[in-house]
């Protein structure tokens, strides 16, 4: 006689039921934690229970380690900026903590990795020089220039310009960097577009609606392939290694890519 098994709506019912006891069981967890701050136990059971967090945020993380760096680093300031978000986040503005708290990871990991000023001033400069000729070019061309040109431009072999790309993947943006016209006094840090939720600022989420519509009018105007590899990226959360499946070329090109593709976008957005 063959076992009989429960239906699926009853396995579908019986796991949402789950899901509904586990998210209780996590806002009962916070809660308590809010009420008692200083209770190490409980804050230790919320870094355990987004842990892995951490380790999203670092495989998601476009970087090339020098030797001095080593993969664990990166988890361990990482898990600074968890502790950091478990202790300053309130449950009650209605905001995801995992929203939050990989916004802090992220940043946690940036700032470490600029403290110990492990990239090179080479570096910057041939980055600021890739970007500077890439902007100059989509001026003169109306398009953005392919590989051919940019490194003809450049003066640099094709072989060259990659290498130029995956390092310029490695930088990452500063707060401190400054967007728009230095010249008008209009110009404006990434700083400045952080959102303070206590104090509401009509001008404030003007600024930002207008750089979210920059933003994406800068995207639809990259070249389709780097266009697609973006939306993958930050959509569809897929890694680089599946990326570069998808539009056939190799995981460290696809690197390339979005070095390119970040590059195009932040000179769009600096003009």
């Amino acid at each position: 006689m063959s076992e009989a098994h429960p239906p699926a709506s009853k396995l579908h019912v019986d796991a949402r039921q789950g899901q509904s006891a586990q998210a209780d069981e996590v806002l009962k967890l916070w809660q308590n934690y809010k009420k008692n701050p200083n209770n190490a136990q409980l804050r230790e059971q919320l870094i355990l229970k987004y842990l892995h967090l951490v380790r999203y945020v670092v495989s998601r993380m476009p970087i090339t380690l020098p030797i001095s760096i080593a993969p664990e680093d990166l988890v361990s300031f990482g898990t600074m900026g968890l502790m950091e978000a478990v202790e300053r986040f309130d449950p009650g503005r209605g905001l995801k903590f995992e929203t939050y708290a990989v916004t802090r990871i992220r940043g946690s990991i940036i700032d470490q990795l600029r403290f110990q000023d492990w990239i090179p001033r080479g570096v910057r400069r041939r980055s600021k020089e890739l970007s500077a000729t890439m902007q100059k070019m989509e001026e003169e061309l109306g398009r953005a220039p392919n590989d051919e040109e940019l490194a003809e431009r450049l003066g640099v072999p094709r072989e060259r310009l990659q290498v130029m790309l995956s390092e310029s993947q490695n930088l990452m943006l500063s707060l401190d960097d400054t967007y728009g016209n230095d010249t008008t006094g209009s110009s404006m840090t990434l700083l400045d577009m952080v959102e303070d939720r206590n104090s509401p600022d009509p001008q404030g989420e003007f600024e930002a609606s207008e750089l979210r519509r920059r933003l994406a009018a800068a995207i639809a105007s990259l070249p389709e392939r780097e266009k697609l590899l973006i939306a993958l990226y930050y959509h569809e959360n897929m890694t680089l290694r599946e990326i570069g499946e998808i539009i056939c070329v190799s995981e460290s090109r696809a690197c390339q890519l979005h070095a390119q593709a970040l590059l195009r976008l932040r000179s769009r957005l600096s003009q």
